[in-house]
């Protein structure tokens, strides 16, 4: 069923589409709503030294799409403690 944002579905199935894409690519949902995300990057620990200086820090990014199906992904701002 459609929600009043997204008659069709049209935006709720390209949002699934994408992110089941990017959870096979190892990417964690954060949250989601029909027409929007956050998903995760996880940095892999190169070493623990780099671990330290926090330089290999997770990338989140926001995820939307547009009324006609178009999914952008750009990255968001960092998680505050």
């Amino acid at each position: 069923m459609a929600g009043a944002i997204d008659p069709t579905g049209v935006r709720k199935d390209a949002l699934d589409a994408f992110l089941e894409t990017k959870l096979r690519e190892g990417y964690e949902i954060e949250t989601h709503t029909d027409t929007h995300a956050i998903v995760v990057e996880h940095a892999q620990l190169k070493s623990f030294l780099s671990w330290l200086r926090r330089r290999d820090a997770d990338k989140r990014y926001v995820v939307s799409v547009d009324e006609h199906g178009e999914v952008t992904m750009i990255p968001a701002e960092p998680k505050r403690s």
